[in-house]
């Protein structure tokens, strides 16, 4: 709709004029077309202006997660590290080793001991379980789109399998396993130069050459050897990366082991000499100390207490046969058990050790104390029948009573019946065989003729010798008992002596044998602690 003009009538229109209204006409339409459409639409342009602030907020988000992390198009990437291994891994052949054809590969070695334990002597080896870590470098798995980087990728070990790995293996292990659990114990690392760090974990079950001259007080030098097992000196070698700095972790051993201790230890590098060639060996040998106190406890204190206790037998009575005679059995076969027991945990070895001399002492020892009863009673019974013979008792002398020539009579026949109960009486002993009975009858007057003027009466004879027979046996009978009482305080006195000298064997042996004993303790203990006892033959020069 167009709109006239206000003109008054005295101004002809003009063309300026014109323009300018019709500017100023426009402007005010605009405005207010404006106004109408703001009014109409408030409502999407609240939408609008809401969505715009969201989509600002997005890309200065983006943009600053992109300034604050590394460059998208310089970080390796899944894709680029699969591409350049499938690269690398398609013209690859892990049948030929890295240099081929050229100098050998070097291969250098670090070992990270977990565990040593399970040290037997009689089947003389030990059990190891070792971190072992090689490390070579092979130009074929260099990757130049990781030159910039020094940290190394690290891979699964499945791909192992399709990688040339060196043909490392335990020379002087009876057997020997890599763990599996929960999946192969290998670990494999690349560097962007081809640098390759190959790990596993490892038990083996190694053989331990042992000199048990002076067991169990002993020191062994065990060793594990790596060895190639294909490759001579010409194509690989073999090289400990830090020399003896190249082996950690037995301190830690130390501290689990419980009749061991490791000691010195040292690396070395060999060439093992072989009729198909010259191949590399690396040798890891350390030394094994034997902890005496569980042997002290175990078997030398209680062979020393069997020998003390018997020595008890020397304060019991030489005369208490069953106690002592006990006792020194019991003893003996003790020790017999000991050394039993002893032999049943060592090899079956020709040379003597240290604790078989020991145990032998021991058994001498009681030994010699039972012998030292024997030897008391043999020369108690001896000296007694010596004694008995040199001391006997002096032999019994009868004295006869001679009756008289008189011819008795009806009333004589009771000096008859006292000169019967004269024989008839006990006899004393006397020493003197020469001493007779004087016949009584000689001092009586014989018949002078037959008249039988000179006869004395007869009863006064009867009672006469009556009492001279009752004087002569009672004298002799008194001295008799003196002469026996003397023979009997002599056998005594010497019975006695005898009992003396033995109990001076049994007072002598009670300080004769600990004396013994204690220095020969010291000579033990000072030759096997103090003298070296190795053989030249038996040494080991790796």
């Amino acid at each position: 709709m167009w709109l006239s003009p206000p003109n008054s009538g005295r101004y002809p229109p003009s063309k300026k004029g014109n323009v300018r209204w019709a500017s100023g006409n426009a402007k005010c339409i605009t405005r207010k077309m404006a106004a109408s459409s703001l009014t109409t639409s408030f409502p999407t342009i609240i939408i609008l202006l809401l969505l715009s602030t969201s989509l600002i907020g997005s890309c200065s988000a983006q943009s600053g997660v992109r300034s604050a992390g590394v460059e998208p198009a310089s970080s390796p990437t899944i894709a680029a590290a699969d591409s350049s291994l499938a690269e690398i891994l398609k013209n690859y052949d892990r049948n030929i080793r890295p240099n081929f054809g050229g100098p050998p590969v070097r291969v250098g070695l670090t070992m990270s001991i977990a565990s040593i334990d399970s040290i037997s002597e009689v089947n003389l080896d030990y059990t190891i379980t070792v971190l072992l870590r090689q490390f070579w470098k092979d130009p074929r798995l260099a990757q130049p789109w990781l030159a910039n980087k020094t940290r190394p990728m690290s891979l699964d070990g499945r791909l192992a399998e399709d990688l040339w790995v060196p043909d490392t293996f335990l020379t002087n292990a009876k057997e020997a396993f890599m763990h599996t659990v929960t999946t192969d114990n290998v670990l494999i690392r690349l560097y962007p130069d081809g640098s390759v760090i190959y790990g596993m974990r490892i038990t083996a079950v190694a053989h331990c050459y042992m000199n048990l001259r002076k067991y169990p007080l002993d020191e062994q030098n065990c060793t594990l050897e790596f060895e190639s097992y294909g490759y001579t000196t010409e194509d690989l070698q073999l090289y400990w990366m830090r020399g003896d700095e190249s082996i950690s972790g037995l301190q830690s051993v130390n501290e689990d082991m419980q009749t061991f201790q490791v000691g010195a230890y040292l690396t070395a590098e060999r060439v093992a000499h072989y009729e198909t060639g010259d191949y590399p060996r690396l040798i890891f040998s350390f030394n094994l100390i034997r902890l005496i106190p569980f042997f002290l406890l175990q078997t030398y204190f209680p062979a020393a207490l069997i020998v003390m206790m018997s020595w008890v037998g020397f304060w019991i009575s030489p005369y208490s046969e069953p106690a002592r005679v006990s006792l020194g059995i019991t003893t003996v076969l003790t020790m017999t058990t000991f050394i039993t027991s002893a032999r049943a945990s060592v090899p079956r070895i020709s040379y003597v050790k240290a604790i078989d001399v020991y145990l032998i002492i021991c058994f001498l020892f009681s030994f010699g104390a039972l012998i030292e009863y024997a030897i008391v009673n043999y020369t108690t019974l001896v000296r007694q029948k010596k004694e008995t013979k040199r001391i006997p008792l002096t032999p019994l002398v009868v004295t006869d009573i001679q009756p008289s020539p008189v011819t008795p009579t009806g009333n004589d026949m009771q000096m008859v019946e006292v000169g019967n109960d004269v024989r008839d009486a006990p006899l004393a002993t006397v020493s003197e065989a020469d001493m007779d009975y004087e016949n009584p009858s000689d001092a009586a007057s014989t018949p002078s003729d037959d008249s039988g003027m000179g006869r004395q009466p007869f009863g006064n004879i009867r009672y006469r010798v009556r009492d001279r027979v009752r004087d002569t046996v009672k004298a002799r009978t008194t001295q008799a008992g003196h002469r026996v009482r003397q023979t009997t305080s002599r056998v005594r006195r010497r019975v006695g002596k005898i009992l003396d000298d033995e109990c001076i064997i049994d007072r002598r042996s009670r300080y004769l044998f600990p004396i013994a004993f204690t220095l020969v303790n010291l000579v033990y203990w000072f030759t096997y602690i103090y003298v070296d006892m190795k053989d030249d033959k038996i040494e080991r020069d790796f």
